[in-house]
């Protein structure tokens, strides 16, 4: 009788846990990326505006670690409006004029020159690490954002490991091109991390993509600056449906940035983006914050600030940037016993 006891007692024991790993498998699941549609345009104001929106995130469960960002937005549009004023004083020829192009299109170029030389900087580089800040819109639910430790190596032998601060506290991502099978794999945070062994995902897939509007393959410094880079490309070919207004410099995590904002005219011309806000360090050229817009359905009646609210569809920020930080191979390696992959 009491084999027969403990026999139920384990079957009973494992039953349930097996239901638990099979609820927090699903439950690893939120929605896919949407995107509306409809049209809005004109508002430096708003724009940086939205840079006063403060990013915090929990970094032991308790206390919040607030994220530095820009000055006050009327001081940014101030002097916005007065460098896009032109002088009274300038006189230029009409066929000087005739070879002088737009402002708009000056700062498109300026902003692609910057971004061209922070990938050559980039690619100087082996491994660092830093902290990524991130809020994505998926299936329409804006995410709250999610502080994650990241550690890079970049090359052919690309590798990235994260750990989340919050949210799912001490949930990990590590994804190597050093593996053939291809995989990322994820360990869940928490006591679930304990319970459950890692996930293998193709980070590609469709599983994958759900937490995520950008896949892992592209993550880092590098992967966001070339991204900025074909975007600023793209812009440069639209002529008239594009507005790019180079805003003062920003100190952005004890960074002097220099900051642009882009403005589109109208779905036809980019059918996910609205308009964008894009922060370049002043002396590596790379992108250390971007906040992007999409359209919405139905935009009548809505003020700036609600439209934005509705509409904001990707916030990203690098902070804590160590180039110098030493990394090894056991850093990338699932075999790594402090992950416990």
């Amino acid at each position: 009788m009491p084999q027969a006891s403990s026999s139920k007692s384990n079957l009973l024991a494992a039953c349930i846990l097996a239901a638990t790993a099979g609820l927090l498998y699903a439950s690893f699941n939120p929605d896919p990326a949407g995107e509306n549609a409809g049209s809005e345009s004109d508002r430096v104001a708003s724009a940086v505006a939205d840079f006063r929106v403060v990013m915090s995130a929990s970094a032991d469960g308790e206390n919040e670690v607030p994220v530095l960002l820009p000055p006050e937005a009327d001081e940014m549009l101030l002097a916005a409006k007065v460098a896009e004023t032109p002088g009274t004083d300038e006189v230029v020829s009409r066929e000087a004029e005739e070879d002088v192009s737009s402002p708009s299109q000056q700062a498109l170029q300026r902003a692609l020159e910057l971004l061209e030389d922070g990938v050559r900087f980039m690619c100087e580089k082996t491994t660092y690490t830093a902290t990524f800040h991130k809020q994505e819109r998926l299936d329409g639910d804006l995410s709250e954002v999610q502080m994650i430790d990241m550690k890079v190596r970049q090359g052919d032998r690309f590798a990235v490991y994260m750990k989340w601060r919050n949210g799912d506290r001490g949930r990990q991502l590590l994804y190597s091109t050093e593996y053939d099978d291809g995989d990322m794999v994820v360990k869940l945070g928490g006591f679930k991390g304990r319970l459950l062994p890692g996930i293998r995902l193709n980070p590609n897939g469709s599983r994958a993509l759900e937490e995520s509007r950008h896949p892992v393959t592209q993550a880092g410094l590098l992967g966001m600056t070339k991204k900025a880079v074909k975007h600023r490309h793209r812009d440069l070919t639209l002529g008239d449906g594009v507005r790019c207004t180079q805003l003062p410099n920003q100190q952005f995590d004890e960074r002097d940035c220099i900051c642009f904002h882009f403005e589109y005219q109208s779905p036809a011309v980019h059918d996910i983006y609205r308009r964008c806000l894009l922060l370049i360090d002043g002396r590596d050229h790379i992108p250390v914050m971007a906040r992007n817009y999409t359209w919405a359905a139905d935009s009548d009646g809505l003020t700036s600030e609600e439209l934005d609210e509705r509409t904001l569809i990707e916030n990203y920020s690098f902070t804590n940037i160590d180039f110098a930080k030493t990394l090894t191979a056991m850093d990338f390696s699932r075999e790594n016993r402090r992950y416990r992959m």
